[in-house]
């Protein structure tokens, strides 16, 4: 008999003690609040929606540019170009400061020898890679809509994954100069490249990574 109660309770003990570690607080590290780009590209005119990641809900965000000619921002951290150059874009989180280079570029389509080729685009897909050290890498891949649409994956400069998006398009050539500019998700993006070849079957490219800046070819994918 005595030895069954040392047994419950025994057991009971036991339950006791999962039953506190189970409730105990696990210590966890938040992650730094980020903005989702770093950099940004765009040509006078665009517009691009800069976001803090890892705020909690309701953390308040004051919006700056260190140069309001070249580029404008709100305090809903909608970015506008204004005139080509440079701007730090800076959002003040809880004293941290976090900044997003913009580049503003000219408008290609303003350009008297620019032409818009967005038809000439319409249903070809194109695959980006470029060689690093251990091969090839997939950093492009596009597929142009007969309505104007696009899909595809791009690389993130955050991740340095592929990532999906669609939307639409416009593609401007300027000499061998080509400018694909993407409305996705409420926000514009552009890739300058340049045209290996008249029928625009064979593109190349200046692609960052890390702190690499590699060569990157553009091929149509024949079907």
């Amino acid at each position: 008999m005595k030895n069954a109660r040392r047994i419950t309770c025994g057991c009971l003990s036991a339950v006791m003690m999962f039953t506190t570690l189970a409730a105990a607080p696990v210590s966890t590290q938040a992650a730094a609040v980020k903005l989702n780009k770093s950099t940004a590209t765009l040509e006078v005119g665009k517009k691009l929606t800069l976001k803090v990641q890892n705020a909690k809900k309701g953390t308040k965000v004051k919006w700056s540019s260190s140069k309001k000619a070249v580029a404008t921002v709100t305090q809903k951290g909608v970015v506008t170009a204004k005139a080509p150059g440079k701007a730090n874009i800076k959002a003040v989180v809880n004293k941290t400061t976090l900044k997003c280079m913009v580049t503003v570029e000219e408008d290609t389509a303003a350009n008297e020898d620019a032409i818009d080729i967005s038809e000439q685009l319409a249903g070809k897909s194109y695959k980006g890679s470029a060689s690093i050290p251990g091969g090839d890498m997939n950093v492009l891949n596009l597929t142009f809509g007969e309505d104007g649409t696009i899909s595809g994956e791009k690389l993130s400069e955050e991740t340095f994954q592929l990532e999906k998006f669609s939307g639409t398009y416009k593609a401007i050539s300027a000499g061998k100069k080509v400018t694909i500019t993407v409305e996705a998700g409420g926000a514009s993006f552009s890739y300058d490249l340049k045209a290996e070849n008249e029928d625009f079957s064979k593109l190349s490219a200046k692609q960052k990574v890390g702190t690499m800046e590699i060569d990157v070819i553009i091929e149509e994918v024949k079907k």
